[in-house]
């Protein structure tokens, strides 16, 4: 079966690259970066606006938008709004919805989108962040590094930052502090991206959604519907109806 979308997933970020969609008027938690990668999109705040036309927005984090890309290849970048990146991203741009020239980099992803390399997506994923290359991430503190192994090893039962802390014999306000200085987010963030990362693998291993719910430590397959449409804006069902048509990478 022919190949629609592509997928992306890294801690704390996601990137579809496929045909566009003409969506209503939602929010969702995850600031998103959009560029059409053939023509301009359209974007609004509310049903009653005026279309704004670019090619591309930057939307901040529950910020109501509605897009029209048609069905022309659409990149959409998702990242957690409590990052440091997407606080510096959103240094660059006013708040709401903010429309973007034509990047430089847009042939990195019209390459991604033709070929799916990781290497390419790395790339991509770096020049839309504003790095100049994708480089080698600082090692992290080896009690940092067992705790995000831990995390793995426990997403299916409450996660507790008690717990973490005393799994890596540090006191909960000096872990809390040194984890997100070195992950770069809150602990109760970073989980909740995991379980909906292990989500999606699961997923697209041809999983049930109420599995995907149960192996990612959701209560049942309405708690990771409801996190999945609050955190990107779209329902988990998409996926289990698109899967044999998307091409899936996951990174560390």
């Amino acid at each position: 079966m022919t190949i629609l979308f592509r997928l992306f997933a890294w801690p704390q970020r996601l990137l579809l690259i496929g045909p566009g969609v003409g969506t209503d008027n939602h929010r969702h938690h995850a600031a998103q970066l959009c560029l059409g990668l053939e023509a301009p999109l359209r974007m609004r705040a509310a049903e009653d606006q005026a279309w704004q036309q670019a090619p591309g927005f930057f939307v901040t984090a529950d910020q109501p938008h509605q897009l029209d890309a048609g069905t022309r290849p659409t990149a959409f970048l998702y990242l957690e709004a409590d990052s440091g990146e997407c606080r510096r991203l959103a240094q660059h741009h006013a708040g709401g919805i903010s429309p973007l020239g034509r990047p430089g980099y847009l042939p990195l992803l019209q390459a991604l989108a033709a070929d799916g390399r990781p290497d390419q997506a790395e790339a991509a994923l770096a020049a839309m962040l504003g790095d100049d290359a994708p480089g080698t991430p600082a090692p992290l503190d080896p009690r940092i590094a067992r705790s995000l192994a831990w995390i793995g090893e426990h997403l299916g039962m409450p996660v507790r930052i008690a717990d973490v802390a005393q799994a890596v014999h540090l006191s909960e306000s000096h872990f809390a502090h040194l984890f997100s200085e070195q992950v770069g987010v809150p602990l109760r963030r970073y989980v909740l991206w995991r379980r909906l990362r292990e989500a999606l693998g699961c997923a697209m291993r041809g999983g049930s959604l109420t599995a995907a719910a149960h192996g990612a430590g959701f209560a049942d397959s309405a708690h990771l519907s409801r996190a999945f449409r609050d955190h990107f804006g779209v329902a988990p069902s998409f996926l289990f109806e698109q899967r044999a048509r998307i091409a899936y990478t996951a990174f560390n």
